[in-house]
């Protein structure tokens, strides 16, 4: 008889663990522990361990396999040369994700101040006319 388990059947305590890790929470982003960064990608994008996920945790067996073989995939059908613009192309992508997403940060921010100034200005309206009003 096999030693290994058939998809039908339970899974070992170890591939159990494996599975609960993906119901982490992400490790944030500002963590000190991510000290691992991405090549071309911003040290904001680092990971806590050498290629490992940006949520901050391993792969289960499920995804390394499955990452192995996308792996030996690529390998097999593209050369260096065509990878290497393949990966500059989608870190040229996440990067524009991420200047949109610090422009429109930098947009909230100036609405937000533009509303905390308006409040001031009808707060100190609101004093004036509590203040003259009852007199």
């Amino acid at each position: 008889m096999s030693t290994q388990n058939s998809p039908l059947e339970p899974q070992s305590p170890k591939a159990q663990n494996l599975a609960d890790v993906q119901t982490l929470p992400d490790i944030p982003l500002d963590s000190p522990l991510r000290t691992h960064r991405k090549r071309l990608l911003p040290p904001l994008l680092s990971s806590t361990y050498p290629h490992g996920h940006l949520s901050g945790h391993p792969r289960t067996e499920a995804q390394q396999s499955a990452f192995e073989a996308r792996k030996e995939e690529i390998l097999g059908s593209m050369t260096k040369k065509e990878m290497e613009k393949a990966y500059e192309e989608k870190v040229g992508e996440v990067l524009e994700v991420l200047e949109e997403g610090e422009r429109r940060g930098k947009e909230v921010e100036g609405e937000m101040e533009k509303l905390r100034m308006e409040r001031e200005m009808e707060r100190r309206v609101w004093g004036k006319l509590r203040v003259g009003g009852g007199g």
